[in-house]
């Protein structure tokens, strides 16, 4: 089944009112609402539907991140996963075994045979994917249309392809799952893995509540001498500000490369570090020229923590939160959380 969007502009407004009223909508900062409907609100819709001169909708029907309305799939059997955020949420709705091919980064994920994980989709081969024939694509980033389309000759031999746009908040985290749980009929695990996020941030939120002066941080992401760090807008730095702590570039927007001059101008009281890769050890931050006299340097608070949690917009945001705040306040979190 193709996904169907409303392009008239009059349709469109009769069927997301009616969408609205009969449906559970939600509406995020970070994309477009989404809206389910049960088999009881189908009479009303397929009429808005026939009023608009549009076919009757599907059973259900919800709005993807990008604000379209699509059908819901009478069932999907293998998927093709993008990006390892994506390939995690999949896994944690229970739906690995419908995963035919991922990106090569999906390796580590959990359940993911690394045989599948072949795919580079930064030098995209259309015919690899046509082969599989798979009965969805799942892509991270915005969608293209016309010739910037990539998937377009796919889309044309019926496969659906949906777009998860990159989420830069929790809440859009929680849409994403949201969406696929809704698009694969997995809500019920969906919403536990929801839940699950709602209670870490919580408990998180409750507990260093009564924390007096919060602790500032500076967050590394790419190491000397190439720096890089994030600023707001970021999940990383929602993720500091619900641990308690205040990142140093929280007047600076997005991802930004930045300099030794500006951390040692900041004197973090805790260095957070995510670099990981083959023969990196996050200690030489501590024997940088400049910065052995800083507050994290002298009191031994720099730390390095798992980069798949504090990097992909997943439900391992869980994991992330939890370390980023043991980092924070050891005296309030232990590494059994």
């Amino acid at each position: 089944m193709k996904i169907k969007k409303i392009t008239a502009l009059f349709a469109a407004f009769a069927l997301s009112v009616c969408l609205t009223a009969c449906g559970n909508a939600e509406s995020t900062p970070d994309g477009g609402t989404i809206t389910t409907l049960d088999p009881s609100q189908l009479e009303t819709v397929t009429e808005a539907a026939e009023a608009t001169e549009l076919p009757a909708v599907a059973l259900r029907v919800v709005e993807d991140r990008e604000g379209s309305v699509v059908e819901v799939p009478e069932s999907v059997e293998t998927i093709v996963s993008t990006a390892p955020s994506i390939t995690e949420i999949l896994q944690g709705l229970g739906l690995t075994d419908k995963i035919i091919a991922a990106d090569i980064y999906s390796a580590d994920v959990e359940g993911i045979s690394a045989d599948i994980c072949t795919i580079d989709f930064s030098n995209l081969n259309i015919e690899e994917l046509t082969a599989l024939a798979p009965d969805l694509i799942i892509v991270s980033g915005m969608s293209m249309t016309g010739a910037d389309d990539p998937y377009a000759a796919l889309k044309e031999a019926g496969v659906n392809v949906v777009y998860i746009p990159t989420s830069t908040s929790i809440s859009g985290v929680k849409m994403d799952i949201e969406f696929l749980a809704a698009y694969l009929k997995a809500e019920d695990q969906g919403a536990k893995l929801i839940a699950d996020i709602d209670e870490a941030v919580n408990d998180i939120s409750a507990r260093v509540e009564a924390v007096g002066e919060k602790k500032t941080v500076y967050f590394e992401i790419g190491a000397a001498p190439y720096l890089y760090s994030c600023g707001s807008g970021t999940f990383i730095d929602e993720m500091i500000t619900v641990c308690g702590g205040v990142n140093i570039y929280a007047d600076e927007e997005g991802w930004l490369s930045n300099s030794e001059e500006s951390v040692i101008a900041a004197d973090p009281d805790v260095i957070i570090s995510n670099v990981q890769y083959d023969g990196y050890d996050y200690t030489e931050i501590s024997s940088r020229p400049g910065w052995e006299n800083l507050k994290a340097v002298r009191s031994g608070a720099v730390y390095s923590v798992d980069s798949n949690a504090t990097s992909r917009p997943s439900q391992h945001v869980i994991e992330g939160l939890y370390r980023i705040a043991e980092a924070l306040y050891p005296e309030i979190f232990s590494s059994e959380e």
